[in-house]
């Protein structure tokens, strides 16, 4: 009877270590199941989309829908989990009218944008901006706020016509004129041309000195509205070129030239 108690208890403790076995073993199945299947469920495309966007930052020139525009067509913003924020980030930041950008992510489907916008100051050449920052780009003209002036020159001295610019403003403004368009040619000769005024063509020399002769002997020459450019590379004087006269065919007017030295 004791060797029968005792076969019994073996097989028993056998049968139940073997029972718990398979019960660890269908425990760690069904975790490692509802693991795959709750990751499967996370980052399935289309699982958890974005659901919003908050912009953030003061804008003047960049748009809800530039910024809509960016997300629109990536494939990862349907998915939270699987959004690439640095992409995301690259794409606004690619905009014509972005400075700068940062993305990121909250909980639970919340995509948050802080934009820095290009500030311009002036525009460059035919159809860039000039940025506050002094670097220059490419956005939309028509979404100007206000009249900027028009400067044009070598890429690589942007910054020093906005400085000549400037210097040039506050000393015509002194005296009732205003800076309309600017040009540094390639062999940097300084263009100026005046609102409701003559061009001004100064040259390489001392810029401030033949800015100075402008002003002493603009108010003497008549008539002034008939001055197309005064050119005022001279050491002494200067010449006038006059505008054409509406309906002659020709240039000629009152006996002067089209160009005439003074």
């Amino acid at each position: 009877d004791r060797r029968n108690r005792m076969s019994e208890v073996v097989t028993r403790t056998r049968g139940e270590f073997l029972f718990g076995v398979l019960f660890f073993v269908a425990v760690l199945y069904g975790l490692s199941s509802a693991a795959i299947d709750l990751k499967r469920w996370f980052f399935e495309e289309d699982r958890i989309p974005v659901e919003g966007v908050v912009l953030q930052g003061s804008r003047d020139y960049v748009t809800n829908a530039d910024v809509l525009g960016a997300l629109r067509d990536d494939a990862a913003t349907s998915n939270f989990f699987t959004l690439d924020v640095n992409d995301v980030q690259q794409r606004i930041a690619d905009l014509p009218w972005v400075y700068q950008a940062s993305v990121r992510k909250r909980w639970p489907a919340l995509l948050y944008v802080y934009v820095v916008e290009q500030s311009p100051r002036a525009i460059w050449g035919n159809d860039r901006l000039l940025s506050d920052r002094g670097g220059i780009f490419k956005a939309p003209l028509e979404r100007l706020k206000r009249p900027l002036v028009r400067l044009s020159g070598p890429d690589d001295m942007a910054d020093r016509v906005w400085d000549e610019y400037r210097r040039f403003e506050q000393i015509l403004a002194l005296n009732g004129f205003h800076i309309d368009s600017m040009n540094l040619t390639p062999r940097h000769a300084w263009e100026v041309q005046l609102k409701d005024g003559p061009k001004l063509i100064l040259g390489r020399g001392d810029a401030t000195a033949r800015l100075q002769r402008f002003l002493e002997v603009y108010p003497q020459i008549e008539p002034r509205e008939r001055i197309a450019y005064l050119d005022l590379r001279y050491d002494t004087g200067f010449a006038v070129g006059w505008k054409p006269i509406e309906g002659t065919g020709n240039d000629q007017d009152r006996g002067k030239k089209p160009n005439s030295r003074t």
